[in-house]
């Protein structure tokens, strides 16, 4: 009896194992070899031990028993470590991996069919895209662009594929070429609206977020002016918030302020905060020694920074009181420690009020 339990254990084991998507121990040239015998395509996983997703996706998703028949039998699955281990390495690096995990799509030459970028913990839905990136191959496109097709409705399926799979400079390069291509009076229609929706295609003071401001009224026309109100405020804040914060230059400041000017939405009182303060910043960042500048900083972030919401914030709180703790006078720096202090008892937002835990508690034990 002892012996059919452990049998039939065995045979469990076994099923388990080979019902889920079986990545193999093989090196990239290994698995193309067994692919091209195979008539397969190679599926690369790539992932690194600090990334939260890929764990799930190894423990939730892949030991999927029907997602692992469709893997197993349209691929040869491989893992790698893209920070220990060299095939991972040199795959990120050729592919220029962002995000992870990032999932190759390979033919047996090495070459990239397509990749899909990010996780899911439903299998059905992994598997469904996997199945649209099989369909469309993003090789037999670049081909197809690289050869010289610059045909509208080409140029707008190669370019939904790239960012499908978050092949952002190709994209935008892709688009620069639509452009050219799709006269000026079609640019707004709906059809193409889905370019200036993209956040990472057209931020402001882009060439399609350029062209959406010099033909507002044909965009609210197409889409509805509460839609496209909502997308220009969205951008705004992004760009005005990454100005404040040091990620963005400040050189097309006055270019912002400008385009935003005729536009009236929701977030506009606090953007018109936002780009008095950048306007403040720019100033003092030029001459951090004149301390008067500095003052206008701190006078605006004392008067202002009270009446903005903890998650928006949260975005430039600290590189900016930092900067004013750092190049001020004492007395300055004292008044940046009283805002520290009024806003962790204020703000509701819990990221924020850690933060400022931490550098009071800091501060506490250096004076101690």
């Amino acid at each position: 009896m002892k012996k059919i339990l452990l049998i039939y254990v065995g045979i469990l084991c076994s099923a388990l194992v080979f019902g889920q998507t079986n990545f193999q121990k093989l090196t990239l040239n290994e698995a193309c070899e067994k692919a091209k015998a195979e008539g397969k395509m190679v599926f690369v996983d790539l992932y690194t031990s600090w990334c939260g997703p890929c764990k799930v996706m190894a423990a939730d998703v892949f030991p999927n028993v029907q997602l692992g028949e469709f893997m197993n039998k349209h691929f040869v699955c491989v893992k790698y470590d893209t920070g220990a281990e060299e095939d991972g390495k040199v795959l990120a690096q050729k592919f220029n991996v962002q995000a992870y995990p990032t999932f190759l799509l390979l033919n047996t030459a090495q070459g990239l069919e397509n990749q899909i970028v990010g996780a899911t913990i439903d299998p059905s839905e992994f598997k469904k895209m996997v199945e649209e990136a099989m369909s469309a191959s993003i090789a037999s496109l670049g081909k197809q662009y690289a050869e010289g097709n610059r045909d509208a409705s080409f140029l707008t399926n190669y370019l939904q594929e790239l960012l499908k799979a978050q092949m952002i400079a190709e994209a935008q390069e892709v688009r620069a070429e639509l452009f050219k291509v799709v006269p000026d009076a079609q640019k707004s229609n709906r059809e193409y609206w889905y370019i200036y929706d993209n956040q990472v295609l057209s931020p402001i003071c882009s060439e399609p977020m350029d062209f959406l401001f010099a033909h507002f009224d044909q965009f609210c026309e197409s889409m509805g002016e509460e839609k496209v109100l909502e997308r220009i405020s969205m951008a705004f804040e992004i760009k005005l918030r990454d100005m404040i914060r040091g990620r963005e230059k400040m050189d097309d400041l006055d270019k912002v302020i400008k385009q935003m000017k005729p536009h009236h939405f929701n977030s506009r009182s606090r953007l018109d905060v936002y780009a008095s303060l950048a306007q403040a910043l720019r100033a003092a960042w030029a001459d951090n020694k004149n301390k008067e500048k500095i003052e206008k900083v701190l006078v605006l972030c004392e008067k202002e920074f009270p009446k903005i919401d903890g998650e928006d914030l949260v975005w430039f709180y600290f590189p900016v009181t930092i900067f004013i703790a750092g190049s001020g006078t004492e007395e300055q720096y004292a008044r940046v420690v009283k805002l520290h202090e009024y806003t962790y008892e204020h703000t509701g937002h819990q990221p924020l009020q850690i933060g400022l835990g931490n550098m009071l508690n800091a501060r506490e034990q250096k004076q101690n």
